[in-house]
């Protein structure tokens, strides 16, 4: 059976359609691969964006709830004015025993407030710890700024502060708890901006980090008795702190591959070092 022109000429439309057809859906895929890479890019930022709105809000009831709480303080002790708060030594406040639990309680719940809000904003675990560390820093520095901007406290970075009661009363200069927020800003925003990223987080990584954090602790607990006792604490041991503080950044640059660990920079001189065959 022979085929006419119009035949072999349908026959060679055909064949040059097809690379052309491949093309468009090859080119279709990566359109669509794009788009849904930009989706999330953009899905992202405005989480990244809304962990700062909520953290920098609550930052600002925390602070106005402790404003009304010094108001009444001060009332009470017959204290007039809302000056008198640059003069006011947080140590020397006394909390009901009735109180104590309550306020345990709170802290608890603020925990897990912004634990919760971390986990609606990411989809991975890093992001997730990521936009924990953002809201928890952001949150305290704005606690401060407010408490600073709306009462005149604290008077310096020196000046001393109750910071948790849980499991005892942390106590610190400000600087301290605003140089860790700082951190957890810096690393939350890594952290959450990076969640594809490839993390082997050793053993040993994770140890050092647990070192760090207790080292920070253990700062913080040293004069919780002058709260207990409703004094003035003496001394902050800022040698164990900050050696807590740079353990830590450390620890997390070492993990992130920052820190090119020693066993990882030998193996790769070898690799160098090894004769092609």
């Amino acid at each position: 059976m022979s085929t006419g022109p119009r035949n072999q000429s349908a026959h060679g439309t055909s064949r040059l359609a097809q690379p052309m057809l491949e093309f468009a859906i090859v080119n279709n895929a990566a359109t669509r691969r794009a788009n849904r890479g930009l989706m999330r890019t953009m899905e992202r930022r405005l989480a990244y964006a809304s962990v700062w709105v909520f953290a920098l809000a609550f930052g600002w009831i925390e602070a106005s709830i402790v404003v009304y709480l010094r108001e009444l303080y001060t009332r009470e002790i017959s204290v007039h004015g809302p000056e008198t708060f640059a003069g006011l030594q947080v140590t020397l406040v006394t909390l009901p025993n009735n109180l104590v639990a309550l306020e345990m309680a709170r802290e608890a719940c603020t925990i897990i407030l912004l634990g919760a809000a971390a986990w609606l904003a990411g989809h991975r675990a890093a992001d997730r710890a990521g936009a924990f560390l953002l809201a928890f820093g952001v949150w305290d520095l704005a606690y401060y700024a407010v408490l600073k901007l709306v009462a005149g406290w604290p008077e310096s970075l020196t000046t001393w502060d109750i910071l948790f009661l849980i499991p005892l009363a942390w106590v610190a200069p400000v600087w301290a708890p605003m140089l860790v927020a700082t951190l957890f800003v810096v690393a939350g925003t890594f952290l959450f901006a990076t969640p594809e990223r490839q993390r082997r987080y050793r053993w040993g990584d994770v140890v050092l980090l647990s070192v760090a954090v207790l080292l920070m602790i253990g700062a913080f607990l040293v004069e919780s008795r002058a709260a207990i006792e409703h004094r003035v604490p003496e001394r902050f041991p800022v040698w164990l702190f900050l050696t807590g503080a740079a353990l830590a950044t450390v620890s997390f640059l070492r993990a992130e591959g920052w820190i090119v660990r020693r066993r990882d920079a030998r193996s790769a001189l070898w690799s160098l070092e090894r004769p092609e065959h």
